[in-house]
């Protein structure tokens, strides 16, 4: 679990507000300090203004919400991050959806 996996995983967007900023942020949803985990299904892509707004809350308790609920990625043995998806399009049609 890395930052560029839950990056590419969110398609390098804040899953707060849907913004693709240059800076990117990882957010736990439940945060640590609450007993949140370091794991996929709790770490998102926030970016900057989100993740401070959220601060050490919980998502409902700082009026934000999820455009996604994080996941384990499928363990297909094939990954193409999103950004090279977008650079070759003629790529695509050879790539799993």
């Amino acid at each position: 679990l890395t930052r560029f996996q839950v990056f590419s995983r969110d398609r390098f967007t804040c899953q707060y507000c849907g913004r693709e900023p240059r800076e990117l942020t990882l957010d736990h949803v439940v945060p640590r300090h609450l007993g949140g985990e370091h794991t996929w299904e709790n770490v998102v892509s926030a970016c900057v203004p989100c993740n401070r707004k959220k601060a050490g809350y919980q998502p409902s308790e700082a009026g934000m919400k999820l455009i996604h609920k994080p996941t384990r990625p499928r363990p297909d043995g094939f990954h193409v991050p999103h950004r090279l998806r977008t650079i070759y399009d003629q790529w695509n049609k050879f790539l799993p959806q």
